[in-house]
């Protein structure tokens, strides 16, 4: 069972969705970008969105800080 990396709640939910390349995303006041979902915001990547977060305390699980994304550089992603 997990459990948040902040709280220890185990009211843990698991998000996913596919988007195709219709996925809407900005980073602060940046221009609003549309594509494939990006994967170096932690978010999921390619057509699918998937990420967990905790239902008491609202923590994104995950690794962080995450380096600066292609969202914000303007340079394309690696598909590594």
């Amino acid at each position: 069972m997990k459990k948040c990396q902040r709280c220890s709640s185990v009211r843990v939910a698991n998000i996913g969705g596919k988007c195709s390349d219709m996925c809407g995303y900005s980073v602060g006041d940046g221009e609003a970008l549309d594509g494939y979902v990006p994967g170096d915001m932690g978010i999921g990547g390619g057509d699918y969105i998937e990420f967990d977060f905790c239902l008491d305390c609202g923590q994104l699980q995950g690794q962080f800080p995450l380096p600066p994304t292609s969202a914000e550089t303007g340079e394309e992603e690696d598909d590594d």
